[in-house]
């Protein structure tokens, strides 16, 4: 990174949440060399993350066992204190290029407008390019708040922050290196992401559909969770997912790529349905139960 354009100006505290990721941290400290006090939440990594960030000078380190991601972000946002009032939230793989940082640096000296947060949009990364229709951008997500005026919604996964006040939104983005650690980390996450989508799932499909006025609501973020919501009804979900992103959303466009993608996050899709399925229609107990009965036979011969 290069020197900042004013060092003056009061920079933002940094929040970035970790597990195991070695691979990332320093690349990912290093771009956010701006602000003097980064905190680094980590959920008991077993590689060197917490060695490595510890070597930061403007870096501590706060472990924590995870036990839900709402949780977690939570307490990132209200349990430690921050030096600076405003707090921008970060994972390890993704990395603030300069135009973000110096948009940032504005924002948050400038009075803000009156705004407690802002969202913005990443550019995903995969097979050596940008793949963005395959990944459906834009995607926005809010990373900048003031911590007092946010909190995490109550979720299994995939959380979204809930603000109470005006949101703006920043025009530069951030790079998001989902693939650094190799697909078998990203197959690991997302086996472990399904299990808790499909609890999720579940829960929904137990309260009906949502209401239209949801879907149709003007805030993106609230209508593509709706819509989310409104997809666990779905009859072929994966396959409508593939569709929807390779042809709608001219995956194509991305080359091998953008179709690798797009069977990877129909495949995610998968999973879910038949965790799902799994949940609601007992499986195991009649696996069981019919483990038992053909034992009886067995040994009645």
């Amino acid at each position: 990174m290069t020197d900042l354009p004013n060092t003056t100006m009061t920079p933002p505290s940094v929040l970035v949440l970790t597990k195991d990721e070695e691979i990332n941290i320093e690349r990912c400290l290093e771009a956010l060399s701006f602000s003097d006090d980064i905190v680094v939440l980590d959920s008991g990594s077993s590689d060197r993350t917490v060695e490595l960030a510890q070597g930061f000078p403007n870096v501590r380190v706060v472990q924590r066992p995870f036990d839900t991601e709402y949780k977690q972000r939570n307490h990132g946002l209200h349990e430690i204190g921050f030096k600076h009032p405003w707090l921008y939230i970060c994972d390890a793989d993704e990395r603030v290029t300069e135009t973000l940082r110096d948009e940032i640096l504005r924002v948050v000296n400038d009075g803000s407008h009156g705004k407690v947060a802002f969202r913005l949009r990443y550019k995903n990364q995969f097979m050596g390019r940008w793949i963005k229709r395959s990944s459906g951008w834009p995607v926005w997500i809010i990373r900048l708040v003031r911590p007092e005026r946010v909190r995490y919604e109550q979720r299994e996964t995939n959380v979204h922050p809930i603000v109470d006040g005006d949101l703006g939104e920043l025009e530069n983005q951030f790079i998001h290196y989902s693939f650094n650690a190799g697909l078998r980390r990203w197959f690991m996450k997302h086996n472990f992401y399904s299990d808790r989508e499909a609890e999720e799932a579940a829960k929904i499909r137990g309260r009906g559909i949502p209401p239209l006025k949801d879907i149709v609501r003007g805030d993106p973020i609230m209508r593509r969770r709706a819509l989310k919501n409104a997809s666990f009804f779905l009859i072929g979900r994966p396959l409508w997912r593939f569709l929807y992103s390779y042809i709608l959303g001219r995956g194509f466009l991305d080359g091998v790529a953008g179709f690798q993608y797009c069977c990877m996050v129909s495949m995610y899709e998968y999973w879910i349905e038949l965790k799902t399925r799994e949940r609601r229609a007992n499986w195991d107990d009649k696996t069981l139960a019919l483990g038992r009965a053909w034992m009886r036979r067995e040994s009645a011969k």
